[in-house]
């Protein structure tokens, strides 16, 4: 009885470890562990110690690159490229900013769908762009 008992509990032991292995993710699948800021700043990398050999290198391990997702291509008007409309929007703007294309000539006003995505322009108030000569966007009906 206590020899099947021993068995029984072996078994299930070695099936306990063998699924926790399963589960538990390889050295190259998963992510390298960082020391925090503060470990950071109480110990000195390999490169800064004195007795550190230089054959000591960590070896840079190749993350797998993430499939991104691509924007859905729309179908653009005449004289536009796709590029323009699906390029996010550049910093800065804001209330009472227009986008001026410095290729075209002409601002766009917040909201358009061209708003600081061109690939040339600035930002600037509409009275300024006005008066450096730029032309309002035309309107889609």
């Amino acid at each position: 009885m206590t020899t099947k008992f021993l068995a029984v509990i072996s078994v299930i032991g070695l099936a306990t470890v063998c699924v926790v292995q399963a589960q538990s993710p390889t050295e190259s699948e998963s992510p390298a562990v960082s020391p925090s800021p503060a470990e950071k700043a109480a110990s000195p990398s390999p490169a800064e110690s004195p007795a550190a050999s230089p054959k000591e290198k960590p070896t840079p391990k190749k993350a797998k690159p993430k499939p991104t997702a691509r924007p859905a291509v729309s179908p653009s008007p005449a004289g536009r490229t796709t590029e323009e409309a699906t390029n996010p929007p550049a910093a800065g703007g804001g209330h009472g900013q227009v986008w001026v294309n410095t290729e075209t000539g002409v601002y766009h006003r917040e909201g358009s769908r061209f708003y600081g995505t061109t690939q040339k322009g600035k930002y600037m108030t509409e009275q300024d762009a006005i008066q450096a000569g730029y032309k309002p966007a035309p309107t889609r009906r």
